[in-house]
């Protein structure tokens, strides 16, 4: 008799145990699939949610989502309630960061916020005299004319690693030579394998400069050599743009068209249409899949038209843009800022004299590169500001 009741017993304990697991299971499994319990007047009921996972750089930032302190960088935020959700980046000596997000079930929102310092500094990048520069396809270099008094020609400053004062080597591509000044040219256009620069010299004479071997030659096929290298390109969006599901030909055109300034990721671009008095900016992307909370078109900013328009460059990253406004080329001053691609987080980086409206971000996004001059003499050069 006793064994029996051993044997009645040790099946309760194992049918508790079970009963115990599976709670446990499906609990832990509703937990991780975003579901939460929520109290609503005299109910409780189960609720799906949605995640943030935020991101900023610098990291270590603190983390407030509708006001309320919730972690810090890089981490995620779970049981956020679907819908719009104000995100807030603080990190002391940055400049606060806030967006609207939207939260959707069962998924995960990334953000990812660029901090600009509270105090930018400004260092020199050259020291010699600097000149109508033109930034590499990759970004990793930037070529510039300089009037160096010991080797006056094209310079080439390399923008991977650490870039500023005393931590980059610029090396010479050409030098001047008795009959040619090179470094009196007006333009540069690299080419795509970027082992090449198409120079515009004076008394419009072209140039075709081999970097590798350090020479040049006169050209009378500048036009043509740009339209093959604008064709390699082409051909290079084109084929993207074929794998590219349900893009209107509308779309395609003008992905294709020069209206169109790619990022550098290659998967989205920015061009203006004219609506009424108005120019819009836009930035068109074709991610796949879109991460969540993107949209697909976006509008950053609109200007009147019978307004300066401002000068845009794409940000490393692909999701901002450098914006320079101000009639820089009258007043030799302008305004430098960064601004995301949905047109939030409008962050001013730089406010002082400028020389070009033309402003280039280093490869690993924590400068800006601009061309000023704060000599009596009136010499431009390039200074890096800081981002972060």
């Amino acid at each position: 008799m006793i064994k029996i009741q051993f044997k009645k017993l040790g099946i309760v304990e194992t049918l508790l145990t079970t009963i115990l697991l599976l709670g446990l299971t499906t609990t832990l499994y509703l937990y991780t699939s975003g579901y939460r319990l929520r109290k609503d007047s005299d109910y409780i009921d189960l609720t799906k949610t949605g995640m943030a996972n935020a991101k900023s750089l610098p990291d270590g930032a603190s983390v407030y989502i509708d006001d309320e302190i919730r972690t810090a960088t890089d981490d995620s935020v779970a049981g956020l309630e679907p819908g719009i959700h104000t995100l807030k980046i603080v990190k002391k000596g940055f400049v606060e960061w806030v967006k609207e997000i939207e939260i959707f079930e069962q998924l995960v929102t990334d953000v990812t916020a660029v901090l600009v310092s509270q105090s930018p500094r400004l260092e020199p990048l050259t020291n010699t005299g600097a000149n109508n520069p033109s930034i590499s396809p990759s970004l990793s270099k930037l070529a510039y004319f300089s009037f160096d008094t010991e080797e006056p020609g094209i310079w080439i400053v390399p923008l991977t690693g650490s870039v500023g004062p005393f931590r980059t080597n610029p090396t010479i591509a050409i030098e001047d030579t008795i009959s040619v000044k090179y470094s009196a040219g007006k333009e540069m256009s690299w080419s795509p394998d970027e082992n090449e620069l198409l120079v515009e010299g004076q008394g419009n004479v072209f140039y075709l400069i081999d970097l590798a071997a350090n020479t040049a030659e006169t050209t009378s096929r500048a036009q043509a050599i740009k339209e093959e290298w604008a064709l390699e390109i082409m051909e290079k969006r084109q084929a993207f743009l074929e794998n590219i599901k349900d893009v209107s030909d509308e779309v395609i055109t003008l992905a294709l068209s020069e209206r169109a300034i790619w990022a550098p990721d290659e998967k989205k671009f920015l061009y203006t249409a004219q609506i009424g008095d108005q120019l819009e900016y836009r930035v068109y992307n074709f991610e796949d899949p879109l991460p969540i909370g993107e949209k697909i078109e976006t509008v950053v900013f609109r200007k009147n038209m019978n307004e300066i328009q401002p000068k845009l460059n794409w940000y490393t990253d692909s999701f901002h843009l450098i914006l320079v406004e101000g009639n820089v080329e009258a007043d030799k001053r302008g305004t430098i800022s960064l601004i995301r691609i949905d047109g939030t987080n409008k962050t001013e980086i730089y406010n002082n004299t400028l020389h070009s409206d033309i402003v280039f971000s280093t490869p690993g996004g924590d400068k800006a590169i601009i061309s000023t001059s704060f000599k009596s003499s009136g010499q431009t050069d390039l200074y890096t500001v800081s981002i972060r």
